[in-house]
């Protein structure tokens, strides 16, 4: 399980890294695609890196690798309720959709190795 965790771990945070990233530099392109305010597109695109960030810290320090996971998915329940909204979420909104899935399985699978002590890779299988 350790590697299962390790790898969607990485796969998320490159994902986030990449997409808050856009958000926060590329900020008008997503004001004009979803209508939001640039304010707001940048605060998604931090939260989104810090995210990206606290899973990688996760290898060395367990409860914020998990709440990393769990704050990512909440964001993301958040982005699948706007397409929703929006009723683009067969266009815009499977992205948020599968994402939802792995940051809620990457949360699951912190909790159920345990969040206490400080070095991942003391966690046995």
């Amino acid at each position: 399980m350790r590697i299962v965790l390790g790898v969607l771990s990485v796969v998320l945070a490159l994902a986030f890294l990449a997409i808050g990233g856009m958000k926060i530099f590329n900020t008008q392109v997503f004001v004009a695609q979803l209508g939001l305010p640039s304010a707001m597109v940048v605060v998604i695109g931090v939260l989104e890196v810090a995210g990206a960030l606290g899973l990688l810290a996760g290898f060395r320090i367990r409860i914020l690798g998990a709440l990393a996971a769990l704050g990512l998915a909440v964001l993301l329940v958040g982005a699948v309720g706007f397409h929703v909204l929006q009723g683009d979420l067969l266009v815009n909104g499977l992205l948020p959709v599968v994402l939802l899935v792995l940051a809620a399985a990457t949360a699951v699978l912190h909790f159920r190795q345990g969040v206490r002590g400080g070095s991942a890779a003391a966690v046995a299988d």
